[in-house]
């Protein structure tokens, strides 16, 4: 459209605003000061979100209403293709035709190299100030209206302030509805890094970045010598949610959060690129902040999408996060915190150096970070003995359950004007399954087995070993928690002896109670899936047995699909299985004694720590 028709449209609220952004961009480009009406390009790089459309009708306004202007300037913009990316076609045409232009450009793109060329002065345009809302005011509803009223009515978004401000509307009743309807955002509530539990390293790189952005905000530190992103995995409900919001507060930085498949919802894939760009515009408006993007492997690996339905689709999304999350400069104040529960399926490229490059794992909270959420989310005046019950209790739940629990047990104490008591938390608990009689025996041996064959094959540092009373919901019905150092060079034996160590519980069985129980294979994820898994990978990725030909096997789904379509790698798996289940038998039948008596244990006192069964072992075999 012309911008001589644009102008015609009607003048609002919002556009002059605009149109002053931009009058005074326009000045510092020159355009202003040309009085003999030579030919000048002038490229006005817009705010970070700013509304396109709204700008250009705001500057063709601006021009017809600037006699020293509206006889030879033009305003051209670039037209925006299916992606979302800027199409300068237009704009050169528009540079042939008129001697004089004013180009608006995205703040979120470079400016195209033939448009820098053209250009005789690049300029950014303000942000939306005080001043200006306050001189539109004045000019679209005749009303006079104070600096500081204007400051408090943009510490709102923008675009409510326009829809709030109406003509006839008094400054107290527009300051009104938006703190009715339009609170800034606030992550005041919740916890501070430095008071949470169970976050291991990822807590000590939140309070590293924290300190590093607090020099930064006072100028001792450049933008560019700080980590400016983190993937965080971990299963569901362990905290990463909370670990953003409570970094932001520890930066004493803005929170926007965001998601995947929040992206996808937008509709067609243009609106999905939008949606993308949108969400780091936001963060960069909002800065110091942290840009928090849940579900972060749902973009998928570009090797994984070859050949596939809507390849095309997700590289391009692909390919905009990359862009989006490689901007050094137009990032700087924000640092992105990514989070999934499957780091495998998520595309190299993007945690390369410069980019999401540092990995923290977040786990199940242990016994000790339990104690602590007790006490966080239940209440520090509960006694030693009371938050070492529920710890025991809450074996598999996470952080997200710890704070739901808290939530509802608080709510029932609250409206009988007491304190929270074990009773509230316990009954808000899922339902627990008594574990007793042989179904406790037989868990105690399979345990027993893993924790053995592990302890004598040295496959980690044995922590304990737990068989509860009771389990509830989805907690494990036992379970031998060895530390592994997840960054250690693998060999082949010491694959193969992991492996020995899962099928130490089943081979208890065998050989102790003379049967085979489901426990093993039970569900995805059971003893006899993890130790496929890492025999696949064995085979057939790290090439350590047979053909030395590669195979990228990134993702547990990868893993099972091999094995169900290719019969030979199937087989080859299964023979290597057996020869590892037989190897694991005869270290129980040789350890017959320790394993009987670390099961008895269990059975009876429910917990045996790690120590205690290297000690075992060490008695028998000095």
């Amino acid at each position: 459209m012309n911008t001589r028709n644009q102008a015609r449209r009607a003048v609002t609220l919002e556009r002059v605003v605009y149109g002053l952004a931009i009058k005074k961009a326009a000045r510092l480009g020159g355009i202003f000061r040309n009085r003999e009406r030579s030919p000048i390009v002038v490229v006005l790089r817009l705010p970070a979100g700013a509304d396109h459309d709204e700008y250009e009708v705001a500057a063709a306004i601006m021009i017809v209403e600037t006699s020293a202007l509206a006889s030879d300037v033009e305003v051209a913009s670039p037209k925006f293709d299916r992606r979302g990316e800027p199409d300068t076609a237009f704009i050169k045409a528009e540079l042939r035709k008129h001697s004089s232009l004013l180009i608006l450009w995205p703040a979120d793109h470079s400016i195209a190299p033939e448009i820098a060329l053209a250009a005789d002065r690049i300029v950014d345009v303000d942000d939306v100030n005080p001043a200006h809302l306050a001189a539109a005011a004045k000019v679209v509803n005749g009303q006079l209206l104070d600096i500081e009223d204007a400051r408090r009515m943009l510490a709102h978004p923008a675009k409510a302030v326009f829809a709030a401000f109406r003509s006839g509307r008094s400054v107290e009743l527009v300051l009104q509805r938006l703190e009715a309807c339009t609170s800034p955002e606030s992550n005041d509530a919740g916890p501070l890094l430095e008071e949470m539990v169970g976050y291991g390293d990822a807590k000590a790189w939140g309070l590293s970045v924290a300190q590093d952005v607090r020099e930064w905000r006072e100028g001792r530190l450049a933008w560019t010598e700080i980590d400016r992103g983190i993937l965080l995995s971990g299963p569901p409900g362990t905290g990463k949610t909370v670990f953003a919001g409570a970094l932001a507060r520890t930066c004493g930085a803005n929170l926007v959060a965001t998601s995947v498949s929040r992206w996808q919802s937008a509709g067609y894939l243009s609106d999905t690129l939008k949606a993308m760009r949108r969400s780091f515009e936001d963060a960069v408006k909002k800065r110091p902040c942290v840009l928090f993007i849940d579900e972060f492997d749902a973009i998928s690996d570009r090797a994984a999408l070859s050949g596939k339905e809507h390849e095309v689709y997700w590289t391009q999304c692909v390919n905009l996060l990359l862009e989006l999350v490689d901007g050094h400069e137009r990032l700087e104040g924000v640092v992105i915190v990514a989070a999934t529960n499957h780091p495998d399926k998520i595309d190299p490229a993007l945690r390369r150096s410069g980019r999401l490059d540092r990995h923290i794992q977040i786990s199940l909270p242990d016994v000790e970070a339990r104690r602590s959420l007790a006490a966080t989310y239940f209440g520090k005046h509960l006694s030693q003995e009371v938050l070492d019950t529920i710890s025991m209790a809450t074996t598999g739940l996470s952080g997200a359950d710890f704070e739901r629990v808290g939530r509802e047990a608080r709510r029932v104490a609250r409206r009988e004007g007491r304190d929270v008591v074990v009773d509230d938390v316990m009954k808000r608990l899922p339902e627990p399954t008594r574990i007793e009689g042989l179904k406790r025996r037989t868990i105690a041996m399979h345990e027993s087995g893993h924790a053995t064959v592990g302890v004598h094959l040295n496959v980690g540092l044995l922590k304990t070993v737990v068989v509860p009373w009771e389990a509830r919901g989805h907690q494990p019905a036992g379970f031998a928690y060895f530390e592994i150092d997840g960054d250690q060079l693998w060999s082949r034996e010491m694959l193969l002896d992991r492996i020995a160590m899962i099928l130490g519980g089943r081979a208890a069985e065998e050989e102790l109670l003379g049967t085979a129980y489901d426990g093993a294979g039970a569900a995805g994820g059971s003893d006899l899936h993890m130790a496929s898994d890492i025999a696949t990978l064995l085979l057939v990725q790290f090439g350590m047995a047979g053909p030395l030909s590669f195979q990228t096997l990134k993702s547990v789904e990868d893993r099972d699909r091999i094995r169900l379509v290719d019969r030979e790698v199937a087989a080859r798996v299964e023979d290597l299985l057996q020869e590892q289940m037989l190897r694991s038998r005869e270290i129980v039948r040789h350890l017959r004694p320790v394993v009987e008596t670390l099961a008895g244990m269990l059975e009876r006192d429910a917990i045996v720590d790690g120590t205690t069964v290297v000690q075992m072992l060490q008695e028998r075999s000095p």
